[in-house]
């Protein structure tokens, strides 16, 4: 439901879509701020078991990278939801906030060993794959299936400008100070 209407969906549509009653999920979580809370550190889990196991499978750091990205924009993988903005009044558990901290090591981890490999361009970051997959999962009036059809498409597309060899680009990537306030303000998918 939130990767499809965004984190503005009534919880009673949250409800319908769970084949519960809205008291149901009150009951479980106290707030729609707790709720979504939740989706995101499923997300982050999603984010940090497909880096670990694209590190581990694959021997080619290339080939890790684009795994990782990927699986990351397959059909149901959830991570859509994890990067919408942040409600500055809520107070996030440390549960979140270690694995937020953890999500861009292990992304960092992926990128910098496809650039020691000399795969992955010099002047790409890990800010970047990070926006990259966000901007490859956008919301569309289209079924989930033809929507990871068109997100395995343009992530086709975006892999060839990842590799070495093309002209540089213009502009430094966000740092992370830059990275968590465009993450904090972009909509979601």
């Amino acid at each position: 439901m939130f990767a499809e209407q965004g984190f503005a969906a009534p919880m009673s549509e949250v409800a319908k879509r769970a084949g519960v009653g809205v008291a149901s999920i009150y009951r479980r979580y106290p707030s729609k701020h707790e709720l979504i809370e939740q989706v995101r550190i499923v997300g982050f889990r999603l984010l940090l078991a497909e880096a670990e196991r694209a590190r581990a499978e694959e021997s080619d750091p290339w080939a890790a990278l684009v795994r990782f990205m990927r699986r990351c924009l397959r059909e149901g993988s959830g991570i859509g939801t994890v990067l919408p903005p942040m409600d500055p009044q809520h107070v996030y558990s440390d549960e979140f906030r270690g694995l937020q901290q953890r999500v861009p090591k292990a992304i960092e981890e992926l990128v910098s060993a496809a650039q020691r490999a000399g795969e992955l361009r010099e002047d790409v970051d890990w800010t970047d794959v990070l926006l990259l997959l966000k901007h490859l999962n956008p919301r569309l009036p289209a079924t989930e299936q033809r929507r990871a059809e068109l997100r395995s498409r343009y992530l086709g597309l975006v892999l060839e400008g990842l590799r070495p060899g093309g002209p540089e680009l213009p502009g430094p990537p966000p740092d992370r100070a830059e990275w968590q306030a465009l993450c904090d303000n972009l909509a979601t998918p």
